[in-house]
């Protein structure tokens, strides 16, 4: 009897897969680093549509304050088709999970007409994107055939926050006290990410009904926690098929808070950071007008009613890695709930007709 795979069964592959990425992290960048060291860099531009946007959304300033290079992020499609002059130190990551991303492929491609360092990440060790890039970083996350990426979205994180600090270290810009505190930190929010798993699903127990009755949802977060609000909101809207509005946490008060009414239903990314407070700020001012305000932050600080609250590590720089675990439990929860079936597009000839990958992997 085979066993059909569910996206919550690579949600559970985390833990295991994360803690070998960094286990083996060296031999990972090994190649990447040895390309770094033969250009000069000025500027980093990281590319990518979807979760790899996202996830390039969630690390751009760790990047840009270990290297100490200016670090931009631009969807793969404007990189490729409007972009015309470009420093020439510049370094362009190309990131496509599946590394047949038509856009991504385009961005290699422009890269390289424009005289610059072009460098792709991807799980797709020998797809598409690799046969342009000047040099790969090989994320070994492996497939995911059930529809929206989960692990293939931590594991891009994680790489990129890697990428970040075995580079610094490796050019002398990280002394080896801080090198190791960012690598023991990240094994600690592996440790506990099983913790932070079963505190979603129990969430998601006491709190069904509400979720479930929402038309749509708003997520928000400020910092590199906009991209957790992105990647949550992106996946909701994928797996639910409802909409789904994503803000940046300042972009929400100039103008979409009139939007905002008793059947609203609110994610707010809590995380550690200088716009905390005024954070929980918002979710007071909103909850005198809908009770349907869900704050996800670390057990023990500020609570609300709603809170989704495991026990993160809560490092302000790396926590988007653990940030972004519960909300996949969740929308798996509420789409399987729904009767959506994940492992198929709700337009499966939406790709082709595009023309947007050269294939589907999870077909």
């Amino acid at each position: 009897m085979t066993t059909t795979i569910e996206l919550i069964d690579y949600v559970y592959e985390q833990p295991a897969m994360l803690k070998s990425i960094v286990d083996n992290r060296k031999e990972l960048l090994k190649s990447f680093i040895e390309g770094f060291r033969q250009h000069e860099v000025s500027r980093i531009v990281l590319t990518g549509s979807g979760s790899s946007y996202n996830a390039s959304m969630s690390s751009r300033h760790f990047i840009a304050k270990l290297l100490g290079i200016e670090t931009q992020v631009e969807y793969a499609h404007t990189f490729a088709q409007y972009t015309h002059v470009y420093n020439k130190q510049t370094l362009v990551f190309a990131l496509s999970q599946s590394g047949e991303s038509t856009a991504a492929v385009e961005c290699v491609q422009k890269a390289n007409e424009l005289g610059l360092f072009s460098v792709a990440i991807t799980s797709g060790e020998g797809s598409l994107i690799t046969e342009f890039a000047q040099n790969q970083i090989i994320v070994p996350s492996g497939e995911e055939k059930a529809g929206a990426t989960t692990k293939g979205y931590t594991a891009t994180l994680l790489t990129l926050f890697l990428m970040a600090i075995e580079t610094a270290h490796a050019t002398g810009k990280l002394p080896e006290g801080e090198y190791n505190r960012y690598i023991d930190t990240l094994y600690k929010i592996i440790d506990n990410m099983a913790h932070t798993i079963a505190a979603a699903e129990e969430w998601y127990k006491e709190h069904k009904d509400e979720l479930l009755a929402a038309k749509n949802y708003i997520f928000t977060g400020a910092g590199d926690h906009y991209g957790t609000a992105m990647e949550a909101g992106l996946k909701f809207l994928e797996t639910s098929r409802i909409p789904v509005t994503i803000y940046e946490f300042e972009e929400f008060m100039h103008g979409p808070y009139n939007a905002i009414d008793e059947n609203s239903y609110i994610f707010y990314m809590g995380a550690p950071g200088q716009d905390f407070d005024r954070m929980m700020m918002l979710t007071d001012y909103f909850a005198k007008i809908t009770s349907h305000g869900f704050v996800v932050t670390k057990s023990g600080g500020e609570q609300r009613p709603g809170s989704l609250a495991p026990n993160f590590v809560n490092d302000e720089e790396l926590s988007p890695i653990e940030y972004i675990v519960p909300m996949q439990v969740l929308f798996f929860r509420a789409a399987k709930e729904r009767g959506v079936n994940m492992r198929t597009p709700r337009y499966v000839d939406f790709h082709p007709s595009m023309k947007s990958k050269r294939r589907l992997r999870f077909l």
